[in-house]
């Protein structure tokens, strides 16, 4: 449910980023983050079918955490990763802005953000060049059920690539979350400092109140959307850090019943990171509000007598 949810959200979210215009860096980045929600999202709904424990009931041979492990599994992670790092991005401008207000138009450009974000992707992928190299899709022979059946298989460098690719997975999670945290710090730092001013500097009460309304906002949404972020991907962290530390923590290890189930409960972090952004938009953006009412809730015409 979470997931289904979570699809149709961040298509309003699509729409509504494409309504507003793809001509400013801010909306580019949403928009670019709301179609990885959308991929994390499907790779996770493929998880409920090929980690259901009842799956294994059917006689198909098919070894179905096997193959999703390859085939959405470790995508899942990549585009877990591309929206973090957009919203390390997202962070860092939104920082520029305060920090360099006059500067900011010149320094960060639709251009700019496209290559940026197009950089965070391409280098995101890249890192499953390591276990792509070394595991594919093969049948073979189980004792078990006595009989051939499709699953994975190890090249011959096995030894030397595996963990490389979960060591890069924590490495850019830890870094990311890292980041974000402390650009946040910095921008609500900075909010704080320029509200104390404007409410010392301005004698117009309505004034005050409505600056000090929008940076309430502001730093109420950068805290929640950091601490969404965080909650949501320290567990990933510490799961990928135990197959870095203890090998037989993996797919064709000795614990690979307990690594499926462990990483069967850690993609509804991710999910549910990925399904709740259209709350926070809406609560905490008015332009983001209007638009969505506009699409929704259009005002009828009233005819009169």
């Amino acid at each position: 449910m979470i997931g289904l949810l979570g699809l149709v959200a961040n298509v309003i979210n699509l729409i509504v980023f494409y309504r507003h215009g793809l001509n400013s860096s801010i909306n580019i980045s949403l928009f670019v983050m709301a179609i990885s929600d959308v991929f994390t999202i499907i790779f996770v709904l493929g998880a409920n079918l090929c980690l259901n424990p009842y799956i294994d009931q059917w006689s198909v041979p098919v070894m179905f955490a096997e193959v999703y492990y390859i085939t959405g599994g470790w995508p899942s992670g990549v585009s877990c990763r591309i929206t973090l790092y957009i919203t390390v991005y997202i962070t860092a401008e939104r920082c520029l802005c305060i920090l360099f207000p006059l500067k900011v138009k010149t320094m960060v450009t639709p251009i700019r953000s496209k290559f940026i974000i197009a950089l965070i992707v391409v280098l995101n992928t890249l890192t499953l060049v390591p276990e792509y190299s070394s595991i594919y899709m093969a049948w073979r022979y189980d004792s078990t059920r006595n009989e051939s059946v499709l699953g994975v298989a190890f090249r011959s460098n096995r030894l030397q690539t595996q963990g490389v690719t979960f060591l890069l997975h924590v490495c850019l999670v830890v870094t990311g979350l890292f980041c974000v945290t402390t650009l946040t710090s910095i921008l609500v730092s900075n909010l704080r400092r320029q509200t104390k001013w404007r409410m010392k500097s301005s004698s117009d009460a309505k004034q005050q109140a409505a600056y000090s309304s929008r940076d309430r906002k502001s730093q109420l949404m950068v805290i929640v959307v950091a601490t969404s972020v965080v909650i949501c991907y320290t567990p990933i962290t510490c799961v990928s850090l135990v197959s870095v530390f203890e090998q037989q923590f993996s797919i064709g290890g000795q614990y690979s019943s307990i690594f499926v189930n462990t990483w069967g409960t850690i993609f509804i972090f991710g999910m549910t990171n990925s399904s709740s952004n259209i709350l926070i938009y809406y609560k905490m953006n008015s332009k983001f509000k209007s638009t969505l009412k506009e699409l929704f809730f259009r005002t009828r015409p009233r005819f009169s007598l």
